[in-house]
């Protein structure tokens, strides 16, 4: 016998949307650093990360109660609350949140699906008794400042913060790296596949500067003798320092290969531009790695450019990306082919890619 679910209240329903809405625009957030709230920030980070199982899903849920509706007392728990404007958050934690958390990653711990049916939450609303009985005051004052913060300033403020809660739920989900979900063996079907699904969206280089780090790492792995993989942060630029390129390969602990990556049409400019990085890295070995429904602006520029190259010293290729990954991936055993997933995951984490990559990738590997 199955329970049917009554329908989502008012209250709920615009809790959703303004939660659903609100996390879209946090993920389209560039740089985190440049919009962080100074005061309210290191609190609310400090709830989520120290918070356990329960007062991460109370500080969103007090906050995201008093954002959807301005009646609603921010100081109260339950319905059953003698306070004014007391409402069921309990429920909307249950019924909004709690599935929300679960779709995005699960920055807040916890199987309790009810979360404030949990020691710490089971009070009718904030008050001595709750702080007597908190395993962990300071949290608690820091629980309570906020929540009481946003019941005297009202809605406005509340969306405010609601905002500033989900960019640092953002920041943790980003530097604590997230599960790993792909199987134990795989076909070469299946990870061309999944390449293809992550690549689909272009992403300025991003996508494509991972997977093609993590495929060369996989071939290193595989054949010892091909050399040391390197890549960079996908947020610093290649022309910092003396890098060669997105991706490069050290033998003896220099770089003797560097490898471009394009998600868009190649350039003559960009040609040139790399091929003087090279000199100045000296670096004998360049392969433009581009995904593009065209390779070329202008074919016969750039391999007549790249041919006068070659007489001085840089041995200039381009490779379209489904060629080049068709080509070395049949070298890898279902289990190296697995290993490529997981790298691919570890290198998202490791070049510091934006959170979306890193959840769009897990839910591929959940297809898997």
């Amino acid at each position: 016998m199955t329970t049917k679910l009554r329908p989502l209240t008012k209250l709920h329903h615009d809790a959703h949307q303004l939660l659903s809405s609100t996390w879209d625009r946090v993920l389209s957030i560039s740089s985190l650093d440049e919009v962080s709230d100074p005061l309210w920030g290191p609190i609310t980070a400090e709830i989520i990360k120290n918070g356990g199982s329960t007062y991460p899903y109370v500080l969103l849920g007090q906050v995201l109660g008093k954002a959807s509706d301005n009646e609603l007392n921010a100081l109260a728990l339950q319905d059953s609350s003698t306070m004014e404007g007391a409402r069921d958050v309990r429920r909307l934690v249950q019924r909004v949140v709690v599935p929300w958390n679960r779709t995005i990653g699960r920055p807040y711990p916890g199987a309790n699906d009810d979360p404030y049916v949990n020691n710490p939450a089971r009070y009718k609303n904030f008050g001595p008794e709750m702080r007597a009985k908190a395993g962990k005051k300071e949290l608690y004052d820091q629980l309570y400042k906020v929540a009481n913060h946003v019941q005297s300033c009202g809605q406005v403020e509340a969306e405010r913060l609601l905002n500033v809660i989900l960019l640092e739920t953002r920041r943790s989900l980003e530097q604590n790296k997230r599960d790993y979900l792909g199987p134990a063996r795989v076909s070469l079907k299946d990870v061309t596949r999944a390449l293809e699904i992550f690549l689909k969206e272009r992403s300025n280089g991003v996508r494509l500067q991972v997977v093609c780090y993590a495929i060369f790492r996989s071939i290193s792995q595989a054949f010892p003798n091909f050399g040391e993989i390197r890549s960079y942060s996908t947020n610093s630029s290649d022309a910092s320092g003396e890098r060669a390129g997105d991706v490069e390969r050290l033998i003896d602990g220099a770089v003797d290969f560097a490898i471009e990556v394009k998600d868009r049409t190649l350039t003559l400019n960009d040609v040139e531009g790399s091929i003087l990085k090279a000199r100045t890295a000296k670096v004998e070995n360049l392969l433009f790695v581009v995904q593009a429904a065209s390779v070329f602006e202008d074919e016969v520029g750039i391999m007549s450019r790249a041919a006068h190259e070659f007489t001085r010293g840089i041995d200039v290729n381009i490779i379209d990306a489904t060629r080049l990954f068709d080509s070395t991936l049949i070298l890898l055993s279902p289990e190296q082919r697995a290993e490529l997933l997981r790298t691919v995951h570890d290198a998202l984490h490791e070049l510091g890619a934006h959170y979306k990559h890193v959840h769009s990738w897990m839910q591929i590997l959940k297809s898997i």
